[in-house]
């Protein structure tokens, strides 16, 4: 049985309450004041599975201000390696920091 990993964390210095959630190869962000989740930091692929701990992550044009604030503020770590996927494409795999 794999256990599901969950980091949830306060990150102010996006903005004040926005909270980061990471459970298992899912991670978003939450905004307190709209009451939804704003940011969908990980993506899923139909053949193949993250590592335990980490997350395929979601590079969308919409996600990358979220994703360079959270590295900045030492909340995100990033694999510089990349993961081949079975087309032959790559994917980044992220994981949410406790700092």
């Amino acid at each position: 049985v794999r256990q599901v990993i969950k980091v949830d964390i306060l990150c102010d210095e996006l903005d004040d309450g926005i909270r980061c959630v990471q459970e298992g190869a899912d991670a978003w962000c939450l905004d307190p004041k709209i009451g939804r989740q704003f940011a969908k930091l990980s993506i899923r692929y139909t053949d193949a599975n993250a590592p335990e701990g980490w997350f395929f992550l979601n590079e969308h044009i919409f996600n990358r201000k979220t994703i360079a604030d959270l590295l900045k503020a030492g909340h995100l770590e990033v694999d510089q390696s990349a993961f081949t996927l079975s087309d032959g494409g790559q994917a980044r795999l992220g994981r949410l920091v406790v700092k």
